[in-house]
């Protein structure tokens, strides 16, 4: 999808947001903000929202030398979706449909998101998250269901750390032996890294493999080799996530996009309000895209 006018707010937030994490130095903060705000006058607003961010978040580690600003966030939202998982894990037994109710969770951890919220803290995460469960969910849970059933090889395009715990409950009903879980190669907001996967318990339960670059959403070009022969010959992919729906939209794969609508943009694009939880499949014509209600 096209970035618009007011992705250009948005990019300076984050990246005064980011660069007051990776350093409390005013002058690295101006610094940073004016080549931000250049940067953004010459923007192609062609390219899907999360390039752009992601050449913020790499600027910002480059005049900062902090190679992971968020490392400390993501280690602190590991160790709280795990102190929290038990009591999700009963409310999803005791759910009146199972399936349902780990997509909704699933798609509601999304909200484990410091690129958006730059001020979100670790107390607010509970309410937050349950905040987020509670919203309306657009998409068709059997076909979704099915087409995993059915394709032989899935990749599944992970999103933030601590999100990920919560996605274990959604992998654990889906035939996680054809399943191989991707991450980030290399630091990006706080999407999950390998070390995240191992955090959330997938080592030796499921494959993990990454995407050989640090970037928000998938950028293929600049992904690995093997990451993107891996991703031509899936069968099926499920991607987690705003920014991965934003650099993947209406690519010619079959891909089930599962995300918290959180920007008027995307909300625009996709017809849904912002705030909702959407199940969207991207048909692989590379032309139509549905989302099935």
């Amino acid at each position: 999808m096209r970035s618009a006018l007011e992705c250009i707010p948005c990019f300076v937030s984050q990246a005064l947001n980011v660069t007051r994490l990776a350093t409390a130095d005013p002058r690295v903060h101006e610094r940073i903000l004016r080549e931000v705000l250049r940067r953004a006058s010459d923007a192609d607003l062609a390219q899907a929202p999360a390039r752009f961010s992601g050449t913020i978040h790499q600027l910002v580690r480059d005049l900062t030398g902090q190679s992971d600003p968020y490392l400390t966030i993501k280690q602190e939202s590991n160790r709280l979706a795990l102190e929290l998982l038990p009591a999700w894990i009963e409310r999803m037994r005791m759910a009146a449909d199972p399936r349902l109710a780990a997509v909704k969770l699933a798609i509601a951890a999304n909200v484990i998101d410091y690129g958006i919220k730059g001020d979100l803290t670790a107390e607010q995460i509970p309410q937050a998250l349950e905040s987020s469960f509670a919203a309306p969910l657009h998409g068709d849970i059997e076909t979704f269901f099915t087409a995993a059933q059915r394709a032989p090889d899935i990749l599944f395009l992970a999103d933030n750390a601590g999100e990920l715990v919560f996605d274990r409950l959604l992998l654990e009903l889906l035939p996680h032996e054809k399943i191989t879980v991707v991450v980030k190669g290399g630091p990006a907001i706080n999407d999950a890294l390998r070390a995240d996967a191992t955090a959330a318990g997938l080592d030796g339960w499921v494959a993990v493999t990454d995407t050989g670059c640090a970037g928000a959403g998938i950028p293929i070009e600049s992904c690995s080799p093997e990451f993107r022969q891996r991703f031509a010959r899936a069968s099926l992919i499920i991607a987690k996530g705003q920014a991965n729906f934003e650099s993947l939209d209406g690519c010619a794969r079959d891909i089930f996009f599962l995300f918290k609508v959180k920007c008027p943009v995307v909300g625009r694009h996709i017809g849904h309000p912002v705030g909702n939880l959407v199940l969207h499949r991207n048909v692989p014509d590379g032309n139509k895209h549905t989302t099935q209600v």
